[in-house]
């Protein structure tokens, strides 16, 4: 991964990614911090009867008994409900002034389950994460109906759709799969994203097949809880503990709280991947080495066949864990696990095991392979590989290995 380093913290599902690259790319190994764009402030909406299933109340124990910054969670706390739109409601209205791409939809009851994704054309992580919906669709059909909606002038979303789409073989019309759309003057973003409490873009909603909302978050993290609302297997209530459980660590990543973090860890389920990230980076962010890869080797063998966690992976210990921490060799096998899996086609694979070879000191071949890289990139990243390429040369004593 390139050196043009964009880290943002917001709540979502996966493993634990710090995101960096500019246009979002995912970094650390997984996706519970992802990157998204700032819409305008949600307004704040308050009252509403209580809820069913309070959320979350953390809290640091320093009482006689407790150990001093241990965490305790409290699923009885009664508390009003924070937002007009929360899971288990029934999902709003659709309020389109123009369907773009696909046949005009209604949310109805019924045998399908629907997913509805807020995003822009301007919008990085908006763009990194409609690929991955474009596959859902077509590996669902019938069984699920996504659309995007963005509150854009049809006009430019059809300009959008006519341009080349990441690496440059069809057009983003070609390659998304699903129903585009542009919301009516802002209804369906009012009804949707504000009324939930959502001020990032991209935002996904899945609606069950009984018109209820089940889920609301990050599109990269949508896997899981889209293939349980299929089966029929997913509970809103669990859903919701898990989402304030990420609200936790994601606020102790961002306060730098290792301890607290691991904490929030230890708490979900051990066998889940977004789990064990967070436990790696926080053991590694604790000089605790010896836990952090064990944990590394036991995130490796969950995810030897998922490219992007396996390059993800190898991108937190050689960039994000601390010098003289991480097993270089792990990161190196995911890493080249990676490449095998993508057939050295993704730049960001080959980019990151380039970094692998540099900290390994085989600068030649970390030169070799970040030429590679910058050929397969798109023009958003060409400056920023170009720059890590620089940064080899250097530290070759300015000699390129280029033959």
């Amino acid at each position: 991964m390139d050196s043009g380093v964009l880290t943002m913290l917001t709540s979502a599902a996966f493993v634990v990614d710090i995101l960096r690259r500019a246009g979002g790319r995912v970094a650390v190994s997984g996706v519970l911090l992802l990157a998204g764009c700032g819409e305008s402030p949600a307004p704040q909406i308050s009252g509403g009867p209580p809820q069913e299933m309070a959320p979350l109340t953390i809290t640091e124990g320093d009482g006689p008994g407790e150990r001093q910054n241990s965490l305790s969670v409290n699923f009885n706390a009664q508390e009003q409900r924070r937002h007009a739109l929360e899971p288990g409601d029934a999902a709003p209205a659709l309020s389109i002034s123009r369907w773009m791409q696909g046949e005009a939809l209604e949310l109805r009851a019924g045998d399908t389950v629907h997913v509805v994704e807020f995003w822009a054309t301007w919008c990085g992580p908006c763009l990194m994460s409609m690929p991955h919906l474009a596959e859902l669709q077509t590996r669902y059909g019938d069984k699920v109906k996504f659309v995007g909606v963005t509150d854009e002038e049809p006009e430019l979303v059809e300009k959008f759709l006519q341009k080349p789409a990441q690496g440059g073989q069809q057009t983003w019309g070609q390659l998304l799969t699903y129903r585009i759309a542009v919301d009516d003057a802002g209804k369906t973003s009012s009804a949707w994203l504000q009324a939930a409490g959502q001020d990032v873009i991209p935002c996904a909603f899945i609606v069950g097949r009984q018109g209820k909302v089940e889920w609301i978050g990050h599109p990269l993290a949508i896997d899981r809880p889209l293939q349980q609302v299929v089966d029929g297997t997913w509970d809103i209530a669990k859903g919701k503990r898990e989402e304030e459980l990420r609200q936790a660590a994601n606020e102790a990543i961002s306060n730098g709280n290792f301890r607290r973090l691991l904490a929030v860890a230890e708490q979900m389920d051990p066998e889940d991947v977004e789990a064990a990230s967070l436990r790696m980076l926080a053991l590694f962010q604790l000089k605790r080495a010896a836990e952090g890869n064990e944990v590394a080797a036991q995130l490796l063998q969950k995810l030897q066949n998922d490219a992007d966690g396996l390059n993800s992976v190898a991108w937190t210990l050689v960039a994000e864990v601390p010098e003289g921490l991480a097993d270089l060799q792990l990161a190196r096998k995911a890493a080249e696990r990676a490449v095998e899996l993508d057939g050295g086609r993704d730049a960001n694979s080959l980019d990151t095991l380039a970094r692998v070879h540099f900290r390994l000191g085989d600068v030649n071949r970390a030169q070799e392979l970040q030429r590679q890289a910058l050929e397969l990139a798109d023009e958003s990243r060409k400056a920023g590989f170009e720059g890590v390429l620089r940064e080899y040369e250097s530290a070759a004593g300015g000699k390129s290995s280029e033959k």
